[in-house]
């Protein structure tokens, strides 16, 4: 188990975009080679400039530079993707390289934070899976997907619960989908149903079979039983009564500015007639 976390748990959200690029930005200034390149035999260039693998390695690569060779190798905890473009960068995170048959790597150079020098990492267990770790030159930047999404090891991305092989989507979400009844005649349902959450108007499930996902409604609106809809808060009696004032305060304001629009779109159309 990865220890307790160093930097401050961050979340993606409205900043995800930013993180990811300041990471990418740092991964390629931060990234160096583990070892000092060795010129390889005379002749191993097909061409001027290109990269191919070392047999049997899955981070060590031959590159070559107007008809020179080198061989090169990954970071740790990277793999060579003899797909990548000349011009890109050749190293790229397990989950974007298949090896096969190229499965020999160097030793892992762990960190107190980290596994290998460079990589993603699920924090928690089961029934805690929206945490996870980014590890940047042996550095663990811990991270925290969208509200009711879990991390997947095996895509690398923030996933539905049910879609995580090691997240218990029930115990993740605190909630279980009721049993529907079978029909003899039709067999089990089919499709998918919603319920409405016991603590928060503003928020819902869905489910899929028998495995839940949570939904949210957005600003100044709930989730209402009656149409299986997000409608305004005011109209959902089990919202606190600061959401549904301050709803009925914007649905008035709504009401107020398309007035004045229609007001200034009928001027508009009068002054052109003359």
């Amino acid at each position: 188990m990865i220890s307790p976390t160093v930097a401050q748990f961050g979340s993606f959200g409205t900043n995800a975009g930013a993180y990811n690029r300041n990471q990418n930005q740092q991964v390629q200034q931060n990234r160096q080679f583990q070892e000092a390149p060795r010129v390889a035999s005379p002749g191993a260039c097909r061409e001027l400039n290109e990269r191919y693998p070392v047999p049997g390695s899955c981070d060590k690569y031959v590159e070559c530079i107007n008809g020179t060779a080198e061989e090169k190798l990954c970071p740790d905890g990277l793999r060579f993707n003899p797909n990548v473009n000349f011009n890109g960068y050749p190293c790229q995170y397990p989950n974007e390289v298949a090896c096969l048959e190229r499965s020999a790597l160097q030793p892992a150079q762990p960190t107190e934070q980290c596994e290998h020098q460079f990589g993603y990492y699920k924090l928690g267990d089961s029934r805690n899976c929206s945490y996870f770790r980014n590890c940047v030159n042996g550095v663990g930047y811990d991270l925290k997907c969208p509200e009711g999404l879990a991390w997947s090891s095996a895509s690398y991305r923030c996933e539905w619960p049910d879609e995580v092989e090691d997240c218990d989507a029930e115990a993740f979400l605190g909630f279980r989908c009721p049993a529907v009844p079978e029909s003899k005649e039709l067999g089990p349902p089919a499709g998918f149903r919603f319920y409405r959450a016991d603590n928060d108007c503003q928020k819902y499930f869905l489910c899929i079979g028998t495995k839940p996902r949570v939904l949210f409604c957005g600003k100044n609106t709930a989730y209402d039983e009656l149409t299986g809809t997000c409608v305004s808060a005011e109209e959902v009696a089990s919202c606190p009564s600061e959401l549904r004032a301050e709803a009925a305060r914007a649905r008035e304001e709504a009401k107020q500015l398309l007035d004045k629009e229609l007001e200034f779109s009928a001027k508009s159309t009068d002054k052109r007639r003359y």
